[in-house]
């Protein structure tokens, strides 16, 4: 029944809008926007087929031309997550993550708290690079395959299942922080940022920003998780770990071949910035770099019958978080040309909020509890040009107040509903609602703390 109120309620507020509101693009921009925003915070279709909407309705309205909107759609950003949605097909497809997360599980020890610290660590370390999701479910049957064989009383079992799940899919909510391509909204805010204010963030740029945010996250995650779990040996040896490397046998040439093209495009991201400064290379971009990547991935040989990637792999690509990319950008791109900007500069100056740490507060707050119930995607296209509006009639740098909006919308740690990974690793069975809601609470409160510390003493230096 909810659903089908939504469904009805978003063009039901968009034809309102557009009849008692004074005829012009502003009014037909707010009309648009109401629609999608109803649509993307009720999730009664998919994403991406909200973020279609601008394609249809502006030309209609006269807010642009079908060429003019499509472009967004095209973004350079658009081709950068698809060149690291491509290298993560590879990692998964031969089965490379899989062996670097039990590789660093096994360094870190046998019992509880080292496990716990190495199960976090090698799920935050994937995430950075393919999407949680995919992490998580990765991760969840190892998970699950070292606690059957732990030997320890029923009690320590069941506390350990459940910090144990919960540490896999919050590191996977924080993983995603760290690195430009790790999680959707980090992206939609660099699509925005070049599109909006002409400037463009490296990856290496971002991870200045988001591995310190990151590390302190994933620090502050583990000590208070682990604060509950015994400290007791899980098992005797590392047999259960030992025995799943075992079965992945040596790295295979297809394997090595991944590494390759996955650690040289990392170092080319990194040292592009270097590389262009020297080398007066300046049309070499991260979306060169990511597209180079992909090239190599479908060329280079992985058996004599195949190469590393077929174009019918993409097939598990999520293609809809592309389209919602351009969506995003076509809709900030139409508050922006309609003038509403500027009428929320001229409502919001008079509020005389001039406390820099209170606004970055108030949008650290809105990007962590509201995320919570809507996808952090949907929150993050919806309210970066709102914040533009309040950045500039505050006169408070734009980045200083988008970023930890951005970084919050990541931090989902309550509901099984609020991300994937939460409803990945509720479905295991082993987690009850009301306790993870109660230590999601918690994490929150710490997240809210470091993200707002972190923006305010370290934003105007980095930025």
């Amino acid at each position: 029944m909810k659903n089908k109120v939504a469904l009805f309620l978003g063009p039901l507020a968009f034809f309102i809008v557009l009849l008692i509101a004074p005829p012009g693009a502003a009014s037909s921009v707010v009309a648009v926007l109401l629609w999608m925003l109803i649509w993307w915070m009720t999730e009664v279709v998919n994403l991406a087929v909200t973020a279609l909407l601008p394609l249809v309705l502006f030309p209609i309205l006269q807010v642009g031309t079908l060429k003019e909107i499509a472009a967004n759609y095209a973004h350079p950003i658009v081709y950068l997550f698809f060149g690291g949605f491509v290298l993560a097909l590879a990692i998964e497809k031969w089965n490379l993550h899989k062996r670097i997360a039990l590789n660093i599980i096994l360094k870190t020890g046998i019992d509880s708290r080292r496990v716990l610290l190495g199960f976090m660590i090698a799920t935050a370390f994937l995430s950075m690079w393919i999407s949680n999701t995919a992490t998580t479910i990765m991760m969840l049957p190892i998970a699950l395959s070292v606690l059957n064989v732990v030997k320890v009383s029923p009690e320590v079992e069941n506390r350990m299942s459940f910090i144990l799940l919960v540490g896999v899919a919050w590191s996977a909510n924080i993983g995603g922080m760290m690195t430009l391509i790790g999680t959707p909204p980090n992206l939609i805010f660099a699509g925005f940022l070049k599109e909006q204010l002409h400037t463009e963030i490296a990856f290496s740029h971002w991870l200045i920003i988001g591995l310190p945010t990151g590390i302190t996250l994933l620090l502050a995650a583990y000590s208070f998780l682990s604060r509950f779990v015994p400290k007791v040996l899980l098992f005797n040896e590392h047999n259960v770990i030992q025995d799943e490397l075992t079965k992945l046998g040596k790295m295979s040439l297809q394997e090595k071949r991944v590494t390759v093209v996955f650690v040289s495009t990392a170092l080319a991201w990194i040292l592009r910035p270097f590389v262009v400064s020297h080398f007066s290379l300046e049309g070499l971009s991260d979306t060169t770099i990511a597209l180079v990547c992909a090239i190599v991935l479908f060329v280079l040989p992985g058996t004599k019958k195949e190469r590393l990637l077929k174009w019918s792999d993409t097939s598990k690509l999520a293609w809809g978080i592309l389209v919602l990319f351009g969506g995003g950008l076509a809709l900030a791109g139409a508050i922006k040309s309609s003038g509403i900007i500027d009428l929320i500069e001229v409502y919001l100056s008079a509020l005389e909020v001039s406390n820099v740490i209170v606004l970055i507060a108030i949008m650290t707050l809105i990007g962590i509890f509201v995320t919570e119930l809507v996808s952090n995607m949907a929150l993050v296209a919806a309210t970066l040009p709102l914040v533009y509006a309040v950045s500039s009639s505050m006169n408070v740098d734009f980045e200083l107040l988008a970023l930890p909006l951005t970084l919050g919308a990541s931090c989902a740690f309550m509901l099984p509903m609020a991300t994937p990974p939460n409803a990945i690793v509720f479905s295991s069975g082993k987690i009850r609602i009301e306790k993870m809601a109660r230590f999601g609470l918690v994490m929150n409160v710490f997240a809210f703390i470091i993200l707002t510390g972190l923006a305010y003493l370290l934003g105007s230096y980095v930025l």
